[in-house]
């Protein structure tokens, strides 16, 4: 029988809500998902890193692209955007139109240490987000350009560098033209300062306080998360994703086994990539549920 959590020993996170910093995938995807905040911030957030003016963009969070057959990896895409400032700049002139080419960005804060595995990481992302945005019919050249921007607490290159930037080249002759439109770039939040903008930008990422407000834009964002901070229903959205983790640590092992928590983690990448939602937030609460939805999907089992 599946033990039942013990709600009255039931831990509080060990950090309040409020204290949460940007570069927390909690607090960074709750930015993305409040629709008064999510294209303003990614708007002020790109204008920085890339060092031009972003009028209007479109955000999508946590898009979920499949692999190309059921048997593959899907991805998911922290904050998908698309460049549509050129609505702004010519009139009469809509992104939807199949002929004309949005730039394509997508941000990933990542406090996961995967050194190792960042530059096939990168690579498999962008041949999944082009595979999806080429229409049948159309030409090659109307891809659009997609950048990667992953944010890093520590150093992925060993070079004590803020800002890592990749594009394709000739290895022979490095000034030979070779655009293919696809850009990786690699922020690392405490490496060499490249520029005051993006050294503060990326400070207060790190560490999302008042302290670290030095400019305006930054003080438009501490503006938008406080906002977020001060939503009751991101506060819930907290206790609740902080119940769940909880489970799958502490009461996640079915059985007593010790594959329980991978079972329930293979559980709720299936649930996400179904975009079953509630069921995820249920599995926190009610084991017997979980059970039932490990059963569904043919997780798990009896030892031999």
């Amino acid at each position: 029988m599946t033990k039942q959590p013990d709600n009255s020993t039931r831990r509080l996170p060990p950090r309040r809500l409020e204290d949460l910093n940007l570069m927390d995938d909690f607090l960074f995807q709750e930015m993305l998902m409040q629709e008064e905040t999510g294209e303003e911030f990614c708007r002020i957030l790109l204008s920085t890193i890339l060092g031009r003016t972003f009028r209007r963009v479109k955000v999508i969070p946590q898009k979920s692209i499949l692999g190309i057959s059921n048997d593959r990896h899907g991805i998911r895409l922290d904050a998908y955007i698309e460049d549509l400032s050129a609505e702004d700049a010519l009139p009469g002139v809509h992104m939807s139109d199949a002929r004309v080419v949005s730039d394509i960005y997508d941000i990933e804060p990542n406090s996961t240490y995967e050194k190792e595995t960042l530059p096939k990481r990168t690579r498999y992302y962008h041949s999944l987000i082009d595979a999806q945005l080429l229409e049948k019919g159309l030409d090659y050249g109307m891809l659009p350009n997609v950048t990667t921007i992953i944010i890093l607490p520590y150093d992925p290159f060993g070079q004590n560098r803020m800002l890592y930037t990749f594009k394709m080249q000739c290895t022979e002759d490095p000034s030979v033209a070779y655009n293919d439109g696809t850009t990786k770039i690699f922020l690392y939040t405490k490496g060499k300062c490249s520029g005051k903008a993006l050294s503060d930008m990326l400070k207060y990422m790190q560490e999302t306080t008042d302290d670290n407000v030095t400019n305006q834009d930054i003080e438009a964002i501490h503006r938008l998360v406080r906002r977020v901070k001060q939503n009751q229903e991101v506060g819930i959205n907290y206790m609740k994703s902080w119940e769940r983790e909880a489970y799958i640590r502490n009461e996640g092992k079915i059985e007593g086994k010790a594959e329980g928590r991978n079972s329930i983690c293979q559980l709720i990448r299936l649930l996400t990539e179904a975009d079953r939602t509630d069921d995820i937030q249920k599995l926190a609460t009610d084991p017997a549920y979980c059970d039932q939805l490990l059963e569904e999907y043919g997780i798990g089992g009896e030892e031999g």
